[in-house]
Order: structure tokens, then C-alpha cells, then sequence
């Protein structure tokens, strides 16, 4: 087995993309994988290959279709050329791998043509070239979880910027921090604010003032944010709302991920939690919840709770109705069926 990646490169990948989810998902089988390869394909080779064609997807969009057999023989002439005593069928499973995991990805995609019609082409390549147990190794790489709008969210990324990467230099992308906004379309907003209904509005708004209250107190956003900002994030409406995230990527998917399966929030077309980490904030999107604290995750169900009008509010004891106590012990109460609430705001 032939090792092009040297170790310097593998940690460069490894520490590059440690967050990133296409490359969890390869790493998931991929050290499997390369043990069965005669070629040899470590993950994060692997990872990088389907990066660059990913890459090059998203450059050409639909005009890439009459350009997939030419990539597969390109590709396959590549490999021939690293390792000649490596037999044919070897080769042709080395690059079904990588174009295997370019179908998981832009199958997680919202847009009909990359998950259905690209999807489909790139099957119908791989079956043109076959090899032993092919049905059996996509059908692993096919059970490899990957979020729905992964490859919706990677488009949102500069595609002439990603077209430049090659397995040798892994591009290093701009250094980007949560005030930072990219010009051109504007990213989306959480749909929450209910307009044509004073009553829900007010009290929709009185909520949201909690919540930023408890983001700030929590760490979550910086001084420099605004009520405005905060508002503008749950208007619905695609704009950048100028809010610096201080808190771990971590955190911020997993509560994207937490309100947009809530009732309080109308889903909208091609909207992912994905899509909003990388477009609004600037990051980059991990959905692995072992990375979060169990105050993160209190603080994620405290904010879904709070968000939601028909959850009554703790009250203070010895207090007036309207007299409510909102700090984190009392709302762990609540959350734990222990105190008092009263309906308030």
C-alpha cells in the first residue's frame, strides 16, 4: 500500500477541519476503508479529494454534468500513475470512495439537482466502472450520517476560493470571527416575531429581551450587540444582523438546531441550522453534542422554554402575580417541575 499523505499533511487536515462535518463523516469509515484498499486512501486524503471535487461542483454548478466521466477517468489516470502494481479493480474502488462521499454530501443538500439529478449521474459513473463488492462499500459510506443543508451550507462558501485546494496545500480559508459578514445574499433569520397581533408581538418581545438578557449574562454575545441585532436574528427576514457569537460553534448549532424544530419558529425553505452558523455567523457548524457542557445544554432548553409564550413564567415567592423570577436556579426549577409559575408574560 503506497502512503502519498505524509503525517505532516494528515495533522494539517486533522487540525484544519477538525469541525467539519464531512470530514467526521469520513473519518467515520474511513480508517476501515483504507485498511481494505490496496491503493491506499488514509481519511484524510480521502477527505481532501472529495473536497476538491466538491469544490469544483460548486464552482460549475449544473454545467458540471457533461464533465463527470472526464473527472472519473482523470481521476482514475491519477491514481494508476501514483501506484502501477496496484491492480485496475483497486483503482476504480479508490475513486468510487471519493465519489461516494461527494453523493453523501450533495444528497444532504435542498436544491433538486444536486440531490437528485447530480446524485443519480454520479451513481450512474460508478456503475459504469465496476468492481467487486461495490453495492456493499456505498452502501456504507451511504449510512454515514451527515446533516441535512451540509452542501446547501457549503455553497455559501466563496467557490472560486475552495476550486483552488489540491490534496498537496490544503487551502487554509480566511480567519473569520462572528462580526465578520460576507458581501452578496444575504443569510436567513429565525421566522418567530408574529406580526398583525399586538398581543403575541408584545409579549413575543418581551421574551426576547429575557433571552438576550440571558445570552449576554451567559458569554454568548459581546457588548457590542444590540437589541436591535437580536430582534433583527428572529424577524425572519434575510439580512446580516451584526452579532459577534463569543460562545463555541458547538453551542450555537446545536441551539439553531433546538429552535428551528420548535413550533414557535416557521421553518423556512433550505434553511439548516448549517446554512445559518456559516452564513450569519461566520462559523463553522458542529453538530457533536459531546462537546457541550451540561450548562449548555441548560442554557439551550432555558432558551427554548423562555422563547415559547405559552411557557409561564417562575414567580418570586411572596411576590405580586406579575413579580417573576427569571434568574438560572429558578427557571432550573421550573424546568424541573419544583416551583410555582404564574402565566405573566
Amino acid at each position: 500500500m503506497n502512503q502519498r499523505f505524509q503525517s505532516a499533511e494528515i495533522r494539517h487536515v486533522a487540525e484544519q477541519y477538525a469541525e467539519n462535518e464531512l470530514y467526521l463523516a469520513v473519518c467515520t469509515i474511513g480508517s476501515q476503508l483504507e485498511a481494505e484498499l490496496e491503493f491506499g486512501l488514509c481519511p484524510e486524503e480521502c477527505f481532501m479529494e472529495t473536497l476538491e471535487l466538491l469544490s469544483a461542483i460548486a464552482v460549475k454548478g449544473e454545467d458540471i454534468l457533461p464533465s463527470i466521466d472526464d473527472i472519473w477517468l482523470r481521476k482514475f489516470n491519477e491514481y494508476r500513475r501514483f501506484d502501477r502494481h496496484v491492480v485496475e479493480d483497486e483503482i476504480r474502488k479508490a475513486v468510487a470512495v471519493v465519489f461516494g462521499f461527494v453523493i453523501l454530501a450533495t444528497d444532504s443538500s435542498c436544491h433538486r439537482f444536486y440531490r437528485y439529478t447530480l446524485s443519480r449521474r454520479l451513481m450512474e459513473t460508478i456503475a459504469g466502472h465496476p468492481f467487486p463488492d461495490s453495492s456493499a462499500i456505498l452502501d456504507r459510506i451511504f449510512s454515514v450520517p451527515l446533516p441535512d443543508g451540509w452542501f446547501d451550507a457549503f455553497l455559501v462558501e466563496e467557490p472560486e476560493e475552495a476550486a483552488s485546494s489540491t490534496i498537496r496545500k490544503p487551502k487554509t480559508p480566511k480567519k473569520k470571527n462572528g462580526g465578520e459578514k460576507k458581501s452578496g445574499s444575504k443569510p436567513m433569520t429565525l421566522k418567530y416575531f408574529t406580526h398583525g397581533n399586538k398581543g403575541v408581538l408584545r409579549k413575543q418581545g418581551e421574551r426576547i429581551a429575557l433571552v438576550f438578557e440571558k445570552w449576554n449574562k451567559w458569554g454568548w454575545t459581546d457588548s457590542e450587540t444590540t437589541t436591535d441585532d437580536i430582534d433583527a436574528l428572529f424577524e425572519g427576514e434575510p439580512r446580516h444582523c451584526n452579532i459577534t457569537w463569543k460562545a463555541n460553534s458547538t453551542i450555537l448549532t446545536i441551539l439553531l438546531q433546538e429552535l428551528l424544530n420548535q413550533p414557535y419558529i416557521t421553518k423556512q425553505k433550505w434553511q439548516s441550522p448549517s446554512s445559518m452558523v456559516r452564513g450569519q455567523f461566520g462559523l463553522t457548524p458542529n453538530f457533536d453534542q459531546k462537546r457541550l457542557a451540561d450548562d449548555d445544554k441548560f442554557r439551550i432548553e432555558v432558551t427554548t422554554y423562555l422563547l415559547d409564550i405559552s411557557n409561564p413564567l417562575p414567580q418570586r415567592d411572596g411576590g405580586e402575580d406579575d413579580d417573576y423570577d427569571t434568574t438560572d436556579a429558578a427557571l432550573q426549577a421550573v424546568l424541573s417541575g419544583q416551583l410555582r409559575t404564574t402565566k405573566g408574560i
